[in-house]
């Protein structure tokens, strides 16, 4: 009876440890602005920004939101009442498991309201 429970005792632990088994990582990026400001337009500083995204990856196939970086800056633009974000500030943590790839995203920045100059001789 022990032969056999240890026969089925280590195929199990082998199988935890595969599904336990993962990788795991953070990092910060610096993102561009979201929208380029030129010489003849005018801005005005909205306040802080902050917009967060999760993506969860099954082997190749996305079952949650794509592109969370992108979700996440918009969601932060959206929540600020600006149009675009200054000095932006990307963070990520990513969890690789055997199956699955978890992604968790938030974007931070300055919202601005940029006014073009056609909108203002428009106007």
């Amino acid at each position: 009876m022990k032969k056999y429970a240890l026969a089925l005792l280590f195929p199990a632990l082998c199988f935890v440890l595969i599904l336990t088994s993962g990788c795991a990582s953070n990092g910060v990026g610096i993102t561009p602005c979201t929208m380029p400001v030129t010489a003849d337009d005018t801005y005005s500083v909205v306040g802080p920004a902050k917009g967060r995204a999760f993506a969860a990856i099954l082997y190749i196939l996305p079952v949650s939101e794509k592109k969370p970086a992108g979700l996440a800056r918009d969601r932060a633009i959206a929540s600020s009442g600006g149009n675009a974000l200054i000095e932006c500030t990307e963070t990520y943590s990513l969890i690789m498991l055997p199956f699955v790839t978890l992604i968790w995203t938030t974007c931070e920045g300055t919202a601005v309201k940029v006014e073009r100059k056609a909108e203002q001789t428009n106007k």
